[in-house]
Formats: structure tokens, C-alpha cells, sequence
């Protein structure tokens, strides 16, 4: 027997293992493959991606990577419209990591006979951003069926070609249950061009949805005209865009480095309600807004607003009202904060004021109950060498609390 017939009735064994009504056995059984010529495998590799346990199949995928796209892509692109949800998951994330390799193959897939692959395979090359898809996907608007439509569209967007414009201008206009999904993407792309066509639309349109998703897109596409444009018309837009608005006004802002609250034609009580309202990310952005330079009466109408401000806003209030003498009021009252961040930060910017004040608040915090601010209190009395702010720190000297007891000990023994 030669060597090639030894090894090939080696696989034999292997893949009389795949079908072993052990899950085990398969799964080890689809490792062995990795031994023999791809071209051999590809076929039982793709027939274990479909295994019903789910090792089996991850294990088929781990393999799958190492095999040529040009083997595995002709038989996995089709199992995108497969019926098993699982199967057809795990064979996304795989065709997924091929990224470029794969775009040929996806692109062809647009239009096959099976209407969850075409979707999936629009899915798929946005998360691939490549522009050769341009063209294929730009048709795929025109699917049949509605959620092909909607994958492209989706995809064109993450892609970002300025080539993409045209198209999705053009079907935001033929197609009515595309307009949500064309705006987004034109507000991804991001080009002069699409602001002004989202612009000239939100004037134009009534549906409130479709507002919503143009104002939204203007946040992503839009400049310094884009701002101007969404003050001049703040107004007139419903109420119920008045939040998702300033949420763009402020994407905006940060983005081109524009001092939003600084602009007299900025709403910022509807500011400060979308900061109420919005998720992490928005919320830094309103921070990054808010500093020492603002005007004492824009800094003003925050204060006036800071029970409807979480604390990360309150943090960044307290650092930006400090410096103003008129404001220093607000910084004592947030001492008592149930938060123990923004008391803390509070407590340390105490180094600045009038010296009777800080005296009876320091005493008054370390007489209390909360760590954190007790470790705060600690670091100003020692900053502002007060003698008789040792009487309030010996106690802790004997704390049960590791931190408090060597803060006490540093500044006793400065």
C-alpha cells in the first residue's frame, strides 16, 4: 500500500467518525480533517457546520478558516438561507472573517433564488466596507423583497462610498418603506451633497418617522451649515424632534469643534432634557461641552437644571462653576450629594473658597458616616494646612477602613 492509499484510508476512518452518534467523536473527528488536503475535506467540513450539537459545528468553522475561500465560499454562501437558525448564524460570523476574500461570492449571492441569502449577504458586506459592492448592493434596493431592500440600503451606509449617494438618494424617493434606512446611509456617508438633500427633504416631508430619521442622519452628515440650518428651523420642527434635534446639534458640534453652548441660538433647556434621556455616549459629548470658559449665565441655567443631571454631569458642572465666585453656592450644596463621586469632587474643589466656609463644611463631612467624602475632606484640610482639621482627622486613625486610616495617617504625619 503506498503512502497516498495509506492516508486516504486513514480518512476514511476520519470520516466514518463524523457520523458517530457521539457528539464528541465527531467534533474530534472534524479536528483530524485539518491532517488531509482541504480539497478532500471541504465537503465534510461544511456537512459538520450543519452538525445539530454545537461544538461539532464550531469546531467545523474553526477548521473552515484554514481552508481556501475559493473551496468553502461556493458551498457556504448558500447556507445563508438555511432554515436553521444556528447554522445559518454561525456561517454569517464565518463568511464574515474572510472579509475581502469573500465580496466576489457575497456579491453573486445578491442575487440567488433564496431570499435569506441575498439579505444575509448584503449583511455581511457592509460589515466588509468595500467598495466593489457599491454597485450590486445600489440594485439590491430594488429586491422584492422589502428587507433585501432594507440589508442594502444598511449596508451601503456602513460601506461610506461617496459612489453610494446617487442611489440611495433616488430610492429614498422611489421606495416609501426605504426612506428610514436611505437617510441613515446618507447620513453615514457623509458627504455635503447628502446634507443638503436631507435637509431640502426634512422641510419638505410630514411624516414624523421619516423626520425623525433625517434629523437623526443630519447629526452624522451634517457641518457648520448643517447647525446653522437645525437652529434657524428648530422652531418649526415638532416638538417630538426637539430632543433628537439637539442630539445632533451636539454629534455636530464635538465633531467640527464648535462650542455649541456658547451659540445664542442654542436650545439648551431641550439640551440639558436630551442629556436626561440619552444613553453613555451622548452624554460625554455634553460633557465635553462643559467647562470654565462657558458664560456664567449659560453655566447658570445648568445649575438652575442639575436635579434633572446625572452625575457625570454634575462631576464636569461642579469642575466648570468652581472658577465663577457668583456659582460657588452650587459646589457647597453638591457636598451633601447622595452620590459619593460628586460630593467628593465638590469637597476637593473647596481649596478655593473662603476659608470660614470650608472649616465648617470639612468638619461637618468628617463628623458624618461616608467614606469617600471623608477621604476628600482629609486631602483639603491637609492642602490648606488647617491646624485644627487634625482634632477631625484623629479619630480615623483607628478606622476599621484601610484608606481612611492611611489618609489619616499621611496628613497627621505631614
Amino acid at each position: 500500500m503506498t503512502v497516498d492509499e495509506a492516508k486516504l484510508k486513514q480518512l476514511a476512518g476520519v470520516v466514518t467518525n463524523l457520523s458517530a452518534e457521539d457528539s464528541d467523536t465527531r467534533r474530534w473527528a472534524v479536528y483530524d480533517l485539518e491532517s488531509y488536503p482541504p480539497k478532500l475535506t471541504v465537503d465534510h467540513l461544511v456537512a459538520g457546520i450543519q452538525d445539530e450539537h454545537r461544538a461539532v459545528r464550531e469546531a467545523a468553522s474553526e477548521v473552515l478558516e484554514s481552508v481556501p475561500t475559493e473551496l468553502s465560499l461556493p458551498q457556504l454562501t448558500p447556507l445563508l438561507g438555511s432554515s436553521q437558525i444556528e447554522v445559518r448564524n454561525i456561517v454569517a460570523t464565518l463568511i464574515a472573517k474572510f472579509g475581502d476574500a469573500a465580496v466576489d461570492y457575497l456579491v453573486e449571492a445578491l442575487v440567488h433564488e433564496n431570499e435569506d441569502v441575498r439579505k444575509f449577504s448584503a449583511d455581511i458586506l457592509g460589515l466588509a466596507e468595500s467598495d466593489q459592492a457599491v454597485e450590486s448592493l445600489a440594485k439590491a434596493l430594488y429586491d422584492s423583497v422589502e428587507n433585501v431592500g432594507v440589508s442594502a440600503a444598511e449596508a451601503l451606509g456602513k460601506i461610506k462610498s461617496p459612489q453610494a449617494l446617487p442611489c440611495l438618494t433616488k430610492a429614498f424617493e422611489d421606495r416609501d418603506y426605504l426612506k428610514r434606512e436611505c437617510a441613515e446611509a446618507i447620513g453615514l456617508v457623509g458627504q455635503a451633497e447628502g446634507a443638503h438633500f436631507l435637509m431640502d427633504r426634512l422641510l419638505a416631508t410630514q411624516d414624523l418617522l421619516i423626520q425623525f430619521a433625517l434629523v437623526d442622519a443630519l447629526g452624522n452628515a451634517g457641518d457648520a451649515k448643517v447647525l446653522d440650518f437645525l437652529e434657524v428651523n428648530f422652531e418649526a420642527l415638532p416638538d417630538q424632534l426637539h430632543v433628537p434635534a439637539v442630539m445632533s446639534m451636539l454629534r455636530i458640534a464635538n465633531r467640527v469643534d464648535i462650542r455649541l453652548l456658547m451659540r445664542p441660538g442654542t436650545p439648551v433647556d431641550t439640551l440639558v432634557m436630551a442629556a436626561m434621556e440619552a444613553d453613555e455616549e451622548f452624554q460625554q459629548l455634553f460633557i465635553e461641552q462643559i467647562d470654565e470658559e462657558l458664560p456664567t449665565k449659560v453655566l447658570a441655567r445648568l445649575v438652575h437644571a442639575h436635579g434633572q443631571l446625572n452625575s457625570r454631569v454634575l462631576v464636569a458642572l461642579i469642575k466648570a462653576t468652581t472658577p465663577h465666585a457668583e456659582l460657588r453656592q452650587f459646589t457647597l450644596e453638591m457636598v451633601e450629594h447622595k452620590d459619593d463621586w460628586v460630593s467628593y469632587t465638590a469637597i476637593e474643589h473647596l481649596v478655593d473658597f473662603e476659608l470660614a466656609a470650608v472649616k465648617r463644611v470639612l468638619k461637618r463631612v468628617l463628623a458624618g458616616d461616608r467614606n469617600l467624602p471623608q477621604l476628600a475632606a482629609m486631602k483639603v484640610v491637609h492642602q490648606l494646612g488647617l491646624p485644627e482639621g487634625k482634632d477631625w482627622i484623629a479619630p480615623f486613625l483607628e478606622s476599621v477602613d484601610e484608606d481612611l486610616r492611611a489618609m489619616a495617617e499621611q496628613v497627621l504625619e505631614g
